[in-house]
This record gives structure tokens, C-alpha cells and sequence, in this order.
């Protein structure tokens, strides 16, 4: 089992991109997942999209993007062959290691795929991949772990960013207790990159600072994107005061 987790960890690192939930093939049929407090668990589903194509499947969730940190939350299963045209359900459980209950936390949902060429049962797992290795896809999505006690909900909070002028800049303040994922930024007619893990996700009461190539005026119009709960868009705009 050592083995066949250092291989599956190994075909992640050579992923430099990780595919979102819609790949052809294999895939998560969830672009984010919210596990309240209080869940005895929720649940995801992976699907293998292929006419006869197998997979080899391992799941499993950590802390951050690149498997390295042991979290709360327990995957079932966590190894599995996925049969062509079929969908998988798992289940996510949260084992009660405390977490901060003002406050959103984020992890992520790994799902790892090996295509297997011949059916084998669950003792010969390990033997198959070994000697039936190609190549192998991924998946990443974020988990949040949702407290009870947070106010109001992450709609008004993706709405309610705080924007302001900087000598070189503009700064982007989330004063809400939720995570707040942006899909577009534009200031003043200048879209701003969403090239950082920082940039891209605003983390609970923190905030991030954009460069920008020339002074923005007092009245500089902000349009701004959301993925939200769904993974939907949302859309919003207001002026630089």
C-alpha cells in the first residue's frame, strides 16, 4: 500500500494543472463543497464518463493544495475502482478535531484517477497500477468547513468587499467571516490579475493589495466576479470612494 500511495502522489506532482470538476472522463461532479458544523457527514460523487475505460481512484482531503497536511475530515472510500459510465458516491466525515468557529476554514478535496486496462479485485489494487501505469488525471476542489454560529450568509459577503485607493494600488478588504473566491476583478478600466492563490481567494477579515499602471481617481468604477456556493458567478460593481 506505501507503494501504491507514493505512486498516486507522484502522478499529482506531475500534474502541474489540476482539472476542475468537468474533465472528459474522469471527473468530480462538485466544483466546491460547504460541510456545515454539525454534519454527521456530507456527500460527493465522481463519475468516469468513458465507454470502457476503468479507473483507479484515491481520494483524500488536506489542508493545502499539495497532500502534504493531515486535516479533520475522513474520506469513504478512499481507494476504489470506478467501472466506465458509472458514478461513484463518497462520503466526507469530520472527525470533531477542533476548528475556529468565527470563521470560515478552507481545505481541499483531492481525487486522484489511474485508467486500468483489466478488471481485478480489491487485493490486486496495488499489482495493476504498478504494471498498468500510462498516465493518470486529477482533481482539486475546495472544502469549507461552514460554523453555525457565522452571521448572515457568503451572498452579502461576496457583495460587501470593501475597496481603497493606495498610493500604488488598490486594496480589497473582506470584512466577513466567509472565504471569498473572486472570478474577475476590474478597477478603473484596469483588470487586475488573479495570478496568486491570494489574489484569486480572500481569505476571512484579511484583505490583498493590487499594483495598478496608473493613479486610480476617487469615483473609479469597480466591477468584481464571484464563484459562489454553487460554483455559479456572481457579478457586482461600486466606486472607489
Amino acid at each position: 500500500m506505501t507503494r501504491f500511495i507514493s505512486l498516486f502522489s507522484l502522478v499529482v506532482t506531475l500534474l502541474c494543472t489540476p482539472l476542475l470538476g468537468k474533465a472528459e472522463g474522469f471527473g468530480i461532479n462538485a466544483t466546491r463543497l460547504i460541510y456545515p458544523e454539525g454534519a454527521t457527514s456530507i456527500s460527493v460523487a465522481v463519475r468516469n464518463t468513458l465507454s470502457q475505460q476503468p479507473y483507479l481512484v484515491q481520494v483524500a482531503i488536506s489542508g493545502k493544495q499539495d497532500m502534504q497536511t493531515s486535516t479533520p475530515f475522513v474520506v469513504t472510500p478512499p481507494l476504489f475502482r470506478l467501472e466506465p459510465n458509472s458514478v461513484n458516491q463518497l462520503r466526507v466525515a469530520f472527525t470533531g478535531t477542533p476548528l475556529p468557529g468565527d470563521r470560515e476554514s478552507v481545505f481541499y478535496f483531492h481525487a486522484t484517477a489511474i485508467p486500468s486496462s483489466a478488471k481485478t479485485d480489491a487485493s490486486q489494487l496495488s499489482k495493476d497500477v504498478q504494471a498498468q501505469v500510462r498516465f493518470g488525471v486529477g482533481s482539486i476542489i475546495k472544502l469549507f468547513y461552514r460554523p453555525a454560529s457565522l452571521s448572515g450568509s457568503s451572498a452579502p459577503a461576496q457583495k460587501g468587499l470593501v475597496f481603497t485607493r493606495e498610493a500604488a494600488g488598490v486594496k480589497v478588504s473582506n470584512p466577513s467571516p466567509y472565504f471569498i473566491n473572486l472570478a474577475g476583478l476590474t478597477v478603473g478600466g484596469q483588470k487586475l490579475a488573479l495570478d496568486t492563490p491570494a489574489a484569486l481567494m480572500l481569505a476571512p477579515f484579511g484583505s490583498h493589495t493590487w499594483s495598478v499602471k496608473s493613479p486610480l481617481a476617487k469615483g473609479s468604477q469597480v466591477q468584481w466576479r464571484t464563484i459562489n456556493d454553487t460554483g455559479g458567478i456572481d457579478a457586482f460593481n461600486a466606486v472607489l470612494p
